[in-house]
């Protein structure tokens, strides 16, 4: 149990970080392309209200000779404020470009009239096309009818004007290799980094958790050490309420300290049972393939005599020759826990109904008996361990609110799920086991102990 606790805490941390880190790499990713989609909508604009060149009065200019309008040009800056602004410099917005950006900018531009018929094409600014590759461009671009997009790496612009249309492209590729580039290395450390907490995580994890398995420990030792130190002296007052209906006869009050004392027997027995399974001690558990339909039938068919006199009846729908690889005793313990709960909780003259069926690798165990509704927020608390939904009703059918622990227990250590719903006036307790789990899980200790045979 101990070591599936570590891999849910390991699990936990590296989803955790793994989820930090995808939303991280996506926000930086995304808004890396929206700021390089933006300034291409900037150079693109500027190019075309430059009328296929770049309109320099809009660019921004850092020399130390150029200034504000309405400074004094007569008292210049010192030179440490001079360099202060040209670092400043450095600093471009999405969608602002500077002075040098037209040298650095590819592009070209094709002119045509507004029945698309090319008039100038200007490749003067781009190597990468030639005027027959720009035309082809331009053409594909025209017959899409979109005034702006992505082709290729390449982005356009297409404006009207009363008497032609200009057909503006710039050359992004490079840009959008950077910041494919620099997603990619992202994911790249991001999945190392990764890793590296998976192992470290995993190292550490034992040391982590060390309190909880600590206290678990306490736990169930403190169950245990107490369990057997309670039944001493159960055993004693047991003998002594005996000894006393020898000597003065039996009466209300040594019924009532023999029926206490039957029950908190049980329940300690129950508390050792509980305890030990939840363990999960493997090497106990006897794997062996068994006729489930014959152990069911086995274990439910004395119950029928038991809920007659109860003014109940028990019906058994059991497929024949099922064969499950498990633990055959904790099966049958599961049967009983199961049928005996309904007996206790179905109301008189009704059907409790016991089915067993296989559905593909699925073994189903269900009991089902008529009763009053369970509140659904209350269904699952039903496996707690001393959980009672109706805590008068369980005093007076003697429940421990312990068994239904026990049966969670037996299941979860065959690899299956148990359910209760409300259904048809009644309640329906399912226990879903996967034929093959266990035995695959605890071949290797089932070779152990035949080696140390």
């Amino acid at each position: 149990m101990f070591n599936k606790l570590r891999r849910k805490f390991v699990l936990i941390v590296v989803l955790s970080l793994f989820t930090v880190e995808l939303v991280i790499i996506g926000i930086i990713s995304g808004i890396n392309f929206y700021n390089l989609n933006e300034r291409a909508d900037a150079l693109l604009q500027m190019i075309s209200d430059g009328g296929g060149k770049f309109d320099t009065e809009h660019l921004k200019r850092y020399d130390s000779k150029d200034s504000a309008p309405g400074d004094d040009s007569s008292h210049p800056e010192p030179p440490e404020v001079e360099k202060r602004k040209r670092n400043l410099s450095n600093l471009i917005g999405a969608g602002d470009v500077d002075i040098e950006t037209r040298y650095a900018t590819r592009y070209f531009y094709v002119r045509t009239d507004l029945e698309n018929k090319i008039k100038i094409i200007n490749t003067s600014h781009i190597a990468a096309l030639s005027s027959k590759e720009s035309r082809a461009f331009a053409a594909e671009i025209l017959e899409s009818g979109k005034e702006t997009g992505y082709i290729d790496g390449y982005k356009f612009l297409v404006t009207t004007s009363d008497k032609d249309k200009l057909v503006v492209v710039i050359d992004f590729n490079s840009d959008i290799n950077t910041a494919t580039n620099f997603f990619l290395i992202s994911c790249l450390v991001g999945f190392s980094s990764l890793i590296v907490v998976t192992v470290l995580v995993a190292l550490l994890s034992k040391r982590a958790i060390k309190p909880m398995v600590e206290n678990m420990e306490r736990q169930k030792r403190f169950i245990t050490d107490a369990g057997h130190e309670i039944k001493t002296p159960l055993a004693i007052i047991s003998a002594n309420t005996e000894v006393i209906e020898m000597l003065e006869g039996e009466n209300e009050w040594t019924q009532s300290i023999r029926h206490q004392t039957k029950r908190l027997s049980e329940l300690v027995q129950m508390l050792l049972k509980l305890a030990k399974m939840e363990d999960e001690v493997r090497q106990e558990m006897v794997i062996t393939e068994f006729n489930i339909s014959d152990a069911v039938i086995d274990v439910a068919e004395p119950f029928i005599t038991l809920a007659k006199s109860k003014n109940k009846d028990l019906t058994l729908d059991v497929a024949e020759g099922l064969m499950f690889t498990g633990d055959e005793a904790q099966i049958r313990e599961l049967t009983s826990i199961l049928t005996e709960n309904a007996v206790k909780y179905a109301e008189e003259n009704t059907t409790i109904k016991l089915s067993l069926s296989r559905q593909g690798k699925e073994t189903k165990l269900c009991v089902f008996n008529k009763g009053e509704p369970i509140a659904e927020e209350s269904l699952p608390k039903l496996f707690d361990r001393f959980y009672r939904e109706d805590s008068s009703r369980t005093r007076e059918t003697g429940g421990s609110g312990i068994g239904l622990s026990i049966a969670k227990a037996i299941v979860t250590s065959h690899k299956g799920e148990i359910t209760a719903k409300n259904t048809d006036g009644g309640i329906l307790f399912t226990a879903t086991l996967i034929k093959g789990k266990a035995g695959k899980d605890n071949k290797t200790e089932s070779k152990k102990q035949d080696k140390n045979k």
